[in-house]
């Protein structure tokens, strides 16, 4: 069992955010693999997703050319190209979120969602981002995070405080891992921008971690590796 240890883990994690199914994102994520050449990668993803997002990229004939493209995160696994590294999916699953929030959901919540509580942005996130103001869309979105938290506290807990104490339990378990191993390398790890200064936070107090999981009762278990082996051409 590999232990968390109480160091500051920002010093062996890269973290990168990024806007979900934007052109720039994949680009930032292709130019940051290419910069850092990483051994390890880790990505806001769980297996069933990955799986399906990767199905659906390889089986669009414009794959190549989108303008879209479905996530970063899997253009994650792609840009590494025929490279030894391992990609490491830390999120929780579909299935453990929807069943935290429906086990900690209130009336009051459940009342809410009848209503326009949400204070809709004039801006569009997407074409902020690909041009380049990623700070205004971070910031509109705390705005937005904001409102979930006020409205819709429960959720606003599992979507925000609890993925982020797992996330960061799962970096802090592969860098002590790599520590473990004599491996001082950075883990490369790609997360939406909203969960990026919780999770930078919690790997700067790995005792915060161990009282979060405790206090969510967030069963810890291993990130799920996927191990990328170089193939020799000929």
């Amino acid at each position: 069992m590999v232990e968390i240890l109480n160091i500051d883990y920002n010093k062996y994690v890269d973290l990168i955010g990024t806007a979900h199914f934007t052109k720039r994102s994949i680009n930032d994520v292709y130019e940051s693999i290419k910069s850092f050449k990483p051994k390890d990668v880790a990505i806001e993803l769980d297996w069933e997703r990955f799986r399906t997002l990767t199905a659906v990229c390889l089986a669009c004939p414009k794959r190549i050319s989108c303008g879209r493209s479905v996530c970063e995160f899997t253009g994650a696994s792609e840009a590494l190209g025929n490279v030894d590294a391992n990609i490491w999916l830390i999120d929780m699953t579909e299935r453990e979120i929807g069943e935290r929030i429906r086990s900690r959901i209130t009336q009051d919540e459940l009342r809410n969602m009848r209503y326009p509580v949400y204070q809709y942005m004039d801006e569009n996130p997407v074409w902020l981002w690909e041009r380049g103001f990623k700070e205004r869309v971070i910031e509109n979105s705390k705005k937005q995070i904001d409102v979930l938290k006020k409205f819709f506290p429960s959720v606003w807990q599992v979507l925000m405080d609890e993925r982020n104490a797992l996330m960061a339990a799962r970096l802090a378990w592969i860098a002590s891992k790599n520590i473990d191993a004599g491996n001082q390398s950075k883990i490369l790890t790609f997360l939406g921008a909203a969960h990026v200064e919780g999770v930078k936070n919690l790997l700067a107090n790995p005792v915060v971690i161990k009282e979060n999981l405790k206090r969510f009762a967030l069963p810890f278990a291993e990130p799920t590796l996927i191990r990328r082996v170089a193939v020799q051409e000929t």
